[in-house]
């Protein structure tokens, strides 16, 4: 009996921030056997990179079951992250500050159920699909920067600074008592 086929799905994802940090988007296309689907959110208070991440790990996540995946991002970051720097990470057990760790344990717990080939394309470069993508990152961050007022602004980002510099006890226990003497 031969073996179930595997799906073949690409996926385009981008992530954008007006001001870094300030209010952001994200956004994905996956195409499969001709059909695309769309998707994209925000956030009030974030920065570009968490976008990025965002955007794959929403992406990855709408997959129902293992596929093979062509996913394409114009973040180098993204893509050198999950591919080489996530490996030293969990071989020093996270020991080491990493920013954003909640998003790249999210991205590699989504990524080990598929078959992932991380492609990097040059944004703004004409790439369709990028472009799209790009486009619906800064309409999301744009629609959720008009819903809330200036004032609603500023507290989510004095908030999402205050969480981003407050230190960490599971980064290092050593460090985070180091930083409290």
């Amino acid at each position: 009996m031969d073996s179930p086929q595997v799906k073949k799905v690409t996926i385009y994802t981008d992530g954008a921030c007006l001001g870094n940090p300030g209010p952001g988007g994200w956004a994905a296309i996956l195409e499969y056997h001709g059909v695309r689907r769309e998707f994209s959110g925000a956030e009030l208070a974030t920065t570009n990179n968490r976008m990025e991440l965002q955007a794959a790990i929403e992406a990855l996540a709408k997959l129902k079951e293992a596929c093979e995946v062509d996913l394409f991002t114009d973040s180098e970051y993204v893509r050198e992250g999950i591919t080489k720097w996530i490996n030293a990470w969990k071989a020093r057990g996270w020991k080491k500050k990493v920013k954003n760790k909640d998003l790249w344990l999210e991205l590699d717990s989504v990524a080990n159920k598929h078959k992932v080939n991380w492609q990097w394309v040059r944004g703004h470069s004409g790439t369709e699909g990028n472009e799209r993508c790009d486009f619906l990152a800064v309409q999301a961050a744009q629609e959720i920067e008009a819903r809330h007022t200036q004032a609603e602004r500023d507290k989510a980002l004095a908030d999402f600074l205050d969480s981003r510099s407050a230190p960490s006890i599971e980064s290092d226990p050593e460090e985070h008592e180091q930083q409290l003497l």
